[in-house]
């Protein structure tokens, strides 16, 4: 049998890489905003609920780079939903620092380049195979 990572097209492995890449930018933004997270009521769940969201993504990339289609839907659905409050989230760093905008909107063109590379062949393919 083959090993599934030598199977796997180069086009997924940089839609994965730029989805971890994605996480460790925002992982970087998270001091710069830390203000605006501590003015935040209930603390200790805004922090809950940013461990958790991180943990899920963490396993959807890593069951994406495995080959698992339900991930790669998963992740698009909430790449979607992202985008309805992307704007006023945007004005809303904007407004704290322009550093964070683009921070931001390098995680959203790395994110959407990622699910093209995703949803496009060799990569769709690839997912359709397992």
């Amino acid at each position: 049998m083959e090993n599934q990572q030598s199977e796997r097209p180069r086009t997924v492995t940089i839609a994965v890489n730029l989805l971890w890449a994605s996480i460790a930018i925002g992982l970087v933004k998270i001091p710069l905003d830390l203000p605006a997270l501590a003015a935040m009521p209930y603390p200790g769940i805004v922090w809950t609920v940013i461990a958790l969201v991180l943990a899920f993504f963490c396993l959807l990339i890593w069951k994406i780079s495995r080959g698992r289609n339900w991930a790669r839907y998963t992740y698009l659905v909430f790449f979607l939903i992202g985008l309805i409050p992307a704007i006023p989230t945007l004005m809303a760093e904007f407004g704290r620092s322009p550093v964070l905008v683009v921070i931001s909107v390098a995680q959203f063109i790395m994110q959407g380049y990622a699910v093209f590379l995703l949803f496009t062949d060799p990569g769709k393919s690839w997912f359709q195979k397992k």
